[in-house]
């Protein structure tokens, strides 16, 4: 009876240790670094059910460039900056998920130094004009995404968090952010000339001029309208704990 007892109590205990360890081996949280179309950045998930985990993360970059457009030397900075939330779903138990969330914060932006250099030819709206050797054509632009805020919807592959116990994986993701499109705003200075030089005028102060303007800038925000839905795509280092 005695060793009956015995090795009940010692089935019990392990019993009792190896339940202990399977608990303690499920992760209470993770982080991955990743790099993606929005740039690099820093993700922390939690879990709160055995198919669920909640996330939230930041990315960045930034970018200088020059080129030209239509004649005009853009001297262009891009910026990246966005912070989001999410659910991720796994349905299956596994590492494929569903992640819908929110972009909390949308700071993409791009601006530009624009000049056009004495005596060259450029293209103003539906015009080709020269710049004006005595004041030749400068100005900005600027596009920005007004709405800060936006819904989204990731699907995947990869837990930040696996139930497996295993420590390190690589969570990839693409998805689209349901933003609206972004709007550019055109300012231009100095004098515009016909295509033999001359005839010039103000750009800031000549109605037909600021048409043009007007008639450029309408070009710019036609062509980024396509980044109302800004598509989305990462790859990282996971690790848990």
């Amino acid at each position: 009876m005695k060793k009956a007892g015995m090795v009940l109590w010692v089935v019990s205990s392990l019993a009792i240790a190896a339940s202990a360890a399977a608990q303690s081996s499920v992760a209470h949280g993770g982080v991955a670094v990743k790099i993606g179309v929005l740039g690099a950045g820093v993700d922390v998930a939690v879990p709160v059910g055995h198919k669920v985990n909640v996330r939230a993360g930041f990315s960045g970059f930034s970018l200088s460039h020059a080129f030209d457009n239509d004649g005009i030397t853009l001297d262009a900075s891009l910026k990246l900056r966005t912070a989001s939330a999410s659910l991720d779903w796994f349905p299956l138990g596994g590492g494929f998920h569903l992640s819908p969330g929110v972009m909390l914060y949308n700071g993409n932006e791009a601006t530009a130094v624009a000049s056009v250099p004495a005596g060259r030819t450029f293209t103003l709206g539906n015009q080709d004009f020269t710049s004006d050797p005595a004041k030749p054509v400068t100005g900005t632009v600027a596009i920005t995404f007004e709405r800060r805020v936006a819904p989204s919807l990731m699907l995947g592959w990869g837990n930040i968090v696996p139930r497996s116990g295993r420590h390190w994986s690589v969570p990839f993701e693409l998805g689209v952010v349901y933003a609206k499109a972004p709007t550019a705003v055109l300012g231009l200075s100095g004098n515009a000339c016909d295509t033999r030089g001359l005839t010039c005028r103000s750009i800031t102060t000549d109605a037909g001029l600021q048409a043009e303007v007007r008639a450029q800038e309408a070009k710019i925000n036609d062509t980024i309208d396509v980044l109302k839905v800004l598509p989305v795509f990462s790859i990282g280092l996971a690790f848990s704990f």
